[in-house]
């Protein structure tokens, strides 16, 4: 055999292995997938009681803490500062969501007049369940109290301000 003969049978070869290869390729080929969703009612908060420090003296000497439980219970600790009996109330607020859905919350206590110090809310506290997880009704109320410092240089006049609640889905 030739070297002629050799590379046309070589060349014969490389345009039928092309002509398979294009036979193999060749046609269309489909697959499919299964697609799913699952839409959640959107989350409410609703605010059914303000949160109610009432009335406290002022101390002399040093600072006091005016701390509040999520019941409504206040005390006064730490210097000469105290509570006069008045109207106390925690905040509460009603979640509405999904049933079985978990949720994280994060809040703020801010005054809008300066002169409390160290003004915290108050750890919520869930009146069924656990804080973070909504049962199957679907809907918890949650309770918070809060906190803050009085000095003797507080100015003595009403304070009002805000307890803001965030709820997020997890």
């Amino acid at each position: 055999m030739s070297i002629r003969h050799i590379v046309l049978a070589a060349g014969a070869a490389l345009a039928l292995c092309g002509l398979a290869t294009s036979a193999f390729a060749s046609g269309t080929a489909n697959a499919t997938a299964n697609a799913s969703v699952t839409v959640l009612s959107p989350t409410t908060i609703t605010k059914t009681q303000d949160l109610v420090f009432g009335t406290v003296i002022r101390p002399t000497t040093t600072n006091t803490t005016i701390a509040m439980d999520a019941n409504g219970n206040v005390t006064a600790t730490g210097g000469n500062g105290s509570i006069v009996s008045s109207t106390t109330s925690a905040a509460k607020f009603n979640i509405t969501v999904q049933a079985a859905t978990t949720y994280t919350l994060a809040s703020t206590l801010t005054f809008a007049q300066s002169g409390l110090i160290n003004v915290a809310p108050g750890a919520p506290v869930a009146t069924t369940g656990a804080v973070g997880t909504i049962a199957a009704a679907g809907t918890q109320e949650i309770r918070y109290g809060g906190q803050f410092d009085v000095t003797p240089a507080t100015t003595a006049q009403a304070y009002t301000g805000t307890l803001s609640v965030t709820v997020t889905y997890n």
